[in-house]
Order: structure tokens, then sequence, then C-alpha cells
């Protein structure tokens, strides 16, 4: 199988409006026209679940061939090779893990190394506002311990 070129996504600037090119089909979208934008939004997003589909099972081929092989490193042409991670891993019930260990007469110090605690810390976000509504220095302190963070927006394309 040969090799193909990366063909890169263009953001072209036109007169007075922006365009896309679609990597994978050369169309030219206006990102000034919602409509189109969509259409192609919804066409790039089939298109990712087929590749998608396509890396896992090639992903699973490679897997599968490299435990025949008796390696987690595959060579491939072009001096590239895949490298597999990944597989079968143990979890565990902690808290019964914890509990039968106990019944098994396992010293309680031993227990707390294999066991551990983790503490989470959660703000919910629409108790710190009513307090900082309700005081002023509420208001500074929850200011102060928080940042804005910028996400990418998501759109979800429908079907009828």
């Amino acid at each position: 199988m040969s090799e193909q070129p990366h063909v890169p996504a263009v953001i072209v600037e036109a007169t007075d409006a922006e365009v896309f090119v679609l990597p994978h089909s050369g169309e030219v979208v206006s990102l000034a026209e919602e409509v189109s934008c969509g259409v192609a939004l919804d066409e790039v997003r089939r298109m990712q679940a087929h590749l998608s589909e396509a890396v896992r099972v090639l992903s699973g081929a490679i897997a599968a061939r490299a435990a025949v092989l008796g390696t987690k490193t595959v060579n491939l042409s072009g001096g590239r090779k895949a490298e597999v991670r990944g597989g079968p891993e143990t979890a565990y019930d902690a808290q019964e893990l914890e509990r039968l260990l106990r019944l098994a007469g396992m010293p309680e110090e031993r227990i707390n190394e294999i066991v551990t605690t983790e503490v989470t810390y959660k703000v919910k976000a629409v108790e710190a506002k009513r307090a900082a509504g309700a005081n002023p220095e509420y208001a500074r302190a929850i200011e102060a311990a928080s940042t804005t963070v910028e996400r990418p927006y998501s759109v979800t394309i429908r079907r009828r």
C-alpha cells in the first residue's frame, strides 16, 4: 500500500468571507454560510466514524499478529514501527478487596499499603455563584480561586 501525501485543511481568506477547503475532497466551504458548514461538518463526522472503525480493525489485526510474534513492536516498511499498547488490565473492587483481606487476617498496615484512599475535590459552580452573590468577601475569594478555561465549541448534527 503506497503512502498518501498529507493534505492539510486550509482556511483561505477570500474577499469578504473566509472559506475552508475540506481535506478529503478539496471541496470549498464558505465559513460565512452556516448551512454549508453544517452539511460539511456532518460529512466530515461520517468520514471520521469510518476512519475510526478502520483504525480499530487495523489496530486489532496488528495486536493479534504481534501476539503471535511474541512482541509488542512490529517493524513496518520505511523504517516505521507499530508499537502495541493496552490489552487486558486487572480491575479491582477496592472496598471488597479491603474487606476480604481483613477477613483473611492481613494486618491493617499492609492492607493500607495495598488499598489506598484517593480524595478529589470538585467545586459546584452553581453554589459558588450563589455564595458570591450573597457576600462580597465570598465573591472575592471565589474569584481569586477561579480561572476561565477556553474550551473548543462542539456542534451536534441531528438527523430527522
